[in-house]
C-alpha cells in the first residue's frame, strides 16, 4: 500500500505541476496550496470545460502511476504483497 500510495501520489503531483504550467499566469499565493480541483475552477470558465480537464490531468496522474508500477515490483517485489495485505 506505501508504494502504490506513492505512486499515485507522485502522479497526483505531477499532474498538479502541470495544471499549474498550463494554467500558467502569475499565481498569487492562495492559488499555490489549491488542490487542482480547486485550482481548475478557479482558472478554467465553464462546467463542461472543468470537468473535461480535471479528467486529462486525472489520466496523467493515471499514466505516471503506471509507468511506475513495473519499476516497483521489480525494485521492491514486497510492495504489492503489502499492498494486499492491508
Amino acid at each position: 500500500m506505501v508504494g502504490e500510495a506513492a505512486a499515485l501520489r507522485l502522479g497526483s503531483t505531477v499532474a498538479k505541476a502541470a495544471a499549474q504550467m498550463w494554467l500558467g499566469g502569475k499565481r498569487r499565493e492562495q492559488e499555490r496550496r489549491m488542490d487542482m480541483s480547486e485550482l481548475i475552477r478557479v482558472r478554467v470558465s465553464g462546467l463542461r470545460f472543468q470537468r473535461g480537464v480535471e479528467r486529462q490531468f486525472d489520466e496523467m496522474a493515471d499514466a505516471v502511476y503506471d509507468r511506475l508500477a513495473p519499476f516497483l515490483e521489480r525494485e521492491f517485489p514486497a510492495w504489492r504483497r503489502t499492498a494486499a495485505r492491508l
